[in-house]
C-alpha cells in the first residue's frame, strides 16, 4: 500500500474519523475520496457520513466524513 493509503488508515485508526480538509492539512492527501476508494476495494469497511452545515456566508453545504469499522 503507498503512503497516503496507510496514512488514512492509520488516522481512521487512531481517531474517530477523517474529512477531506483534515487529509489536505494534515497529510497533503488531495484527493481524500479515490483512497478512501481504493481501501474499500481491498475489504475496508469505511463509512461515508455527510454532514451538513453553513459555510462563513450563511450559505448550506455539505461534507463528507469517513469512519472505519472494526477491523476483524
Amino acid at each position: 500500500m503507498r503512503g497516503s493509503k496507510v496514512a488514512i488508515l492509520e488516522h481512521l485508526r487512531k481517531y474517530p474519523w477523517l474529512t477531506s480538509e483534515e487529509a489536505f492539512r494534515k497529510y497533503g492527501i488531495t484527493r481524500l475520496a479515490a483512497c478512501i476508494f481504493d481501501l474499500r476495494e481491498k475489504g475496508y469497511d469505511i463509512e461515508t457520513v455527510m454532514v451538513e452545515t453553513e459555510t462563513r456566508f450563511g450559505e448550506s453545504c455539505r461534507y463528507a466524513r469517513y469512519i472505519l469499522h472494526e477491523e476483524n
